[in-house]
C-alpha cells in the first residue's frame, strides 16, 4: 500500500509540476531598475482551460556558485522587497485572461551604493474540486519566481574566465565544457555565454554551445558553469574553442570576458 501511494504521489507531482509551467505565462522573466526608474509591470496570463488563482509576493534567495538558490527566511541588507509595493497581490483569472502586476519602488533617503535584489514569486493555488471522490487529496502550491534588481550608482561589472576544461557528461556520455568565472565589483552581470569552435587560425568561428541568460549575482564572486554542446554539434577534432561572455539588456553588447581553450587530441579521448 505504501509503495502504491508513493508512486501515485510522485506521478501526481510530476504531472502538476509540468502543468503549472504550461498553464502560467509571465513576461518579462527578469526586471532591472535603473536609478531613475520607479515602476515596472509584469504581465501574468492564465494559459490553462480553467479558472486559476495566483498569489504574488516576495521571496528572498541567496545565489550559489553553481547557479542555484538557497531560500532565505528573512530579508537581508541587500533585499529589494522592503522598499517596494505590489499591486495586486492576488488574482483570479479566467482561461486566457491576463493581469498586470505593478511594482513600485520607494527608495529610502541616502540609500547606500550597491545592488539590491529580491525575487517576485507567483504561486498557482490549487483548485477545489467538490465532485472529487478520491480519498487522497493533494493540495500542492506550484510557484515560479523572477529576479527583480535595483542598482544604485551602478558600475559595469568586471568578469574574468579563469579556467575552462573539457569533461564528459556522465548522463549522455557527450563532451561538454566546465568553466570557472570570477566577478569583481558589487554589481551582477547578465548576458550570453557562447562557445565557438575554430579548427585553425584561418577558419570561421562556429557556435557549438551557448547559455542565453547567464547572471553572476552580486552575492557570489565565483561561478561554475556547465556548457553543453548543441544537439547537432560534436567536438571530435583538435582546434581552439573560444568562449565569449557578451552582455544583454542593460549591458547590451558589452564584452565581459573572453577565453581561448586549445583542444588537444587527448582531450577528445575522455
Amino acid at each position: 500500500m505504501f509503495n502504491k501511494l508513493t508512486v501515485i504521489l510522485l506521478l501526481s507531482f510530476c504531472f502538476f509540476s509540468q502543468a503549472v509551467m504550461a498553464n502560467l505565462l509571465i513576461s518579462p522573466t527578469r526586471i532591472s531598475f535603473d536609478e531613475r526608474q520607479r515602476t515596472a509591470k509584469v504581465t501574468v496570463i492564465n494559459t490553462s482551460d480553467e479558472y486559476k488563482t495566483y498569489r504574488v509576493h516576495w521571496s528572498e534567495k541567496q545565489s550559489t556558485s553553481t547557479g542555484g538558490y538557497v531560500t532565505l527566511l528573512e530579508p537581508t541588507a541587500t533585499s529589494l522587497s522592503p522598499m517596494t509595493r505590489l499591486s495586486p497581490k492576488q488574482m483570479r483569472l479566467a482561461p486566457g485572461e491576463k493581469q498586470t502586476v505593478k511594482i513600485a519602488i520607494r527608495k529610502p533617503k541616502q540609500l547606500a551604493n550597491g545592488e539590491y535584489r529580491s525575487h517576485l514569486l507567483f504561486q498557482a493555488l490549487p483548485n477545489e474540486n467538490p465532485n472529487s471522490t478520491s480519498s487522497i487529496k493533494i493540495n500542492m502550491i506550484m510557484s515560479y519566481s523572477i529576479p527583480v534588481i535595483l542598482r544604485e550608482h551602478a558600475e559595469v561589472p568586471k568578469v574574468f574566465i579563469e579556467q575552462a576544461q573539457v569533461i564528459k557528461n556522465q548522463g549522455n556520455q557527450r563532451l561538454q565544457f566546465k568553466l570557472k568565472l570570477n566577478r569583481e565589483t558589487h554589481f551582477s552581470s547578465y548576458g550570453k555565454l557562447t562557445a565557438f569552435y575554430q579548427q585553425n587560425a584561418n577558419a570561421k568561428l562556429e557556435a557549438i554551445a551557448e547559455i542565453g541568460n547567464l547572471s553572476i549575482y552580486s552575492d557570489v564572486k565565483n561561478a561554475e558553469v556547465m556548457l553543453s554542446l548543441f544537439s547537432d554539434k560534436t567536438l571530435d577534432k583538435p582546434g581552439t574553442v573560444i568562449f565569449k561572455y557578451i552582455g544583454a539588456d542593460e549591458y547590451q553588447d558589452i564584452n565581459f570576458a573572453e577565453y581561448a581553450l586549445a583542444i588537444s587530441p587527448k582531450m577528445l579521448q575522455l
